[in-house]
């Protein structure tokens, strides 16, 4: 029994929440909870407005406080998700910024795939305005939560909360997706995959292939297509290795 707690564990310990510029304290204390009912530890938190010690993030955490306390704190998305191997952001809103959509369900089950040994990012927007494009940009997956057409918008702590329980419900019915995937196909990190977007997009502009007027457009089509493809560590820096060699080739 105690070795499947651990294991369970292990699991779970894979994940972190990663809230961008929270804007109220009791919503820190209510992400906490929801992350301690369903296993996880690890809280993240990017240019917060609200301070995780103010009382009213303590009182709404219970007994939870352990979490507010191991919280860190980036200035910026991208560097609180550079160790990560994937990263799933969760929005509201589609558009053709947000590409490549999961539920909470399938997000649980495919993230089986990876874990332990792959570590996984779930990213949360500001209660007022949700991630901006550019928060998505850095996301391989968007999670979309289904609800009512009248009033979709959950509650920060509500959101976190749904997505950690088809975590843990995915993790502890032990529904593991079998999968021929090697060591060598592990996801590539997000700071490999954005060293291998500039290098893409320096050859791109040095060749002229990118519209000088709008260069930012094919680049997003070129994160989507990559993001679906769940591109891997390898092939990220084989892809990098290929546009070094054709710019050195261009210029001498």
């Amino acid at each position: 029994m105690l070795g499947k707690l651990n294991s369970f564990h292990k699991k779970m310990a894979s994940f972190s929440v990663i809230l961008v510029r929270p804007l109220f304290s009791g919503n820190l204390g209510s992400v906490a909870r929801a992350m301690k009912n369903m296993g996880l530890k690890d809280l993240r938190l990017v240019n917060p407005q609200a301070d995780p010690a103010e009382l009213e993030a303590r009182k709404m955490a219970a007994h939870a406080q352990d979490v507010l306390k191991r919280a860190r704190r980036f200035p910026d998305l991208k560097a609180a998700v550079a160790n990560f191997d994937w990263v799933v952001g969760t929005s509201r809103r589609k558009g053709k910024e947000r590409s490549n959509w999961t539920t909470p369900r399938e997000f649980a089950s495919s993230s089986l795939e990876f874990t332990p040994r792959a570590k996984v990012a779930m990213v949360f927007g500001p209660e007022d305005s949700g991630l901006l494009n550019e928060d998505v940009a850095l996301c391989q997956k968007m999670i979309h939560i289904p609800s009512h057409t009248a009033f979709p918008s959950l509650n920060l702590a509500q959101a976190v909360m749904v997505t950690a329980y088809e975590l843990f419900l995915a993790k502890e019915l032990g529904k593991r997706a079998k999968t021929s995937e090697s060591s060598s196909s592990r996801p590539a990190k997000v700071e490999t995959l954005e060293a291998m977007y500039e290098d893409l997009g320096l050859l791109l502009a040095e060749i002229g292939f990118l519209n000088q007027q709008n260069p930012r457009h094919l680049m997003r089509l070129l994160r989507h297509l990559f993001n679906r493809a769940r591109t891997t560590d390898k092939e990220a820096r084989i892809f990098r290795g290929i546009c070094r060699q054709v710019r050195w080739w261009k210029f001498h």
